[in-house]
């Protein structure tokens, strides 16, 4: 039987790394995995790369584990500043690990951060 291209992807035990996931997955997944992926930021000086998004996908345990060691409090303000400390303390754990580092700084798109904020919420 063919595959298709919307078909889940087999999980075999082992997670596949993000290259794989991405020839993988199909576009319903990779939309769900975008949505959970608090990218919500673009970078400074040039456009996202397929890159720039591999690096996102590796750093996202990071960013979950820093979430819960930096809390926030309600308000949009806030909120932006508990992002702000999270990455900041998710990019050095995960450069200490790896010693990849981002390629160009990182820049809050607002109102993109405002649509997950008020639709899908923070971790």
């Amino acid at each position: 039987m063919k595959k298709s291209h919307d078909d889940p992807i087999e999980m075999t035990g082992e997670l596949p790394d993000a290259l794989q996931f991405l020839n993988a997955a199909g576009d319903a997944e990779l939309r769900a995995f975008l949505r959970r992926l608090p990218i919500f930021a673009g970078n400074e000086g040039g456009p996202i790369t397929m890159a720039d998004l591999v690096y996102e996908m590796r750093l996202q345990p990071f960013v979950m584990n820093a979430f819960r060691t930096i809390k926030g409090s309600p308000g949009i303000a806030n909120r932006l500043m508990q992002l702000s400390r999270v990455y900041k303390l998710a990019e050095h754990e995960f450069e200490k690990m790896t010693g990849e580092r981002r390629r160009l700084d990182r820049m809050i798109d607002i109102p993109s951060f405002i649509d997950v904020y008020a639709d899908v919420g923070l971790p």
